[in-house]
């Protein structure tokens, strides 16, 4: 696929349904920031549970956004492939598709509380809290990489998430958050590999 520099690829037919496939920094932040205070407001345990349940969330979503990813979002090239994630390979500059749109987004943080509350009962809400405050942290790095120039103390990122879009590395470069899961799991772009 060639990669277009300028423009906005269309994923439907229906203007409508268009729509809700586009988002902005504000909306983004209203949504899932908000799911993230829900979450807050729904927990019941002690407050020093804070010390391990909302880090831990955090920690988590960086190992889920690698694996969601490499094995989701890079599945063999199809309408569903390029619907979730294509788009935005081909136009990594729109900036309305760098984020998910509150709709879809909204349904996957419900699916995402109910499988963890299959396995952490009462500490899913801070557990989650954690989790979405992690979500909202690789999509602004993600929206600044793609819409922004480098930020001293913290280039590396732009570096490492643009490698990803780099042909000679879209195989490697997972992570957008932190490359942690890219040298434990073999997937770090080095210099051998482009050649």
């Amino acid at each position: 696929m060639k990669v277009k520099k300028e423009g906005q690829g269309k994923l439907f037919k229906n203007p409508l349904l268009e729509v809700f496939t586009k988002t902005n920094p504000v909306l983004h932040a209203v949504t899932y920031g908000g799911a993230s205070m829900i979450c807050a407001s729904l927990n019941q345990l002690p407050l020093n549970s804070t010390l391990y349940l909302f880090p831990a969330g955090i920690f988590t979503w960086t190992l889920v956004e690698y694996l969601i990813h490499r094995f989701l979002f890079h599945i063999k090239e199809s309408k569903f492939q390029y619907t979730i994630h294509g788009v935005h390979h081909e136009f990594p500059k729109d900036r309305e598709r760098l984020m998910m749109p509150p709709l879809p987004g909204s349904i996957l943080v419900c699916l995402f509380y109910g499988f963890w509350y299959q396995f952490l009962g009462n500490y899913t809400p801070l557990f989650m809290c954690g989790f979405l405050t992690g979500y909202l942290g690789y999509t602004f790095i993600h929206y600044m990489v793609h819409a922004w120039k480098p930020i001293p103390g913290i280039k590396f990122l732009w570096s490492h998430h643009l490698k990803h879009h780099n042909p000679a590395f879209e195989d490697k470069a997972f992570g957008v958050s932190t490359p942690l899961w890219d040298l434990l799991f073999g997937t770090m772009p080095t210099t051998k590999n482009s050649k």
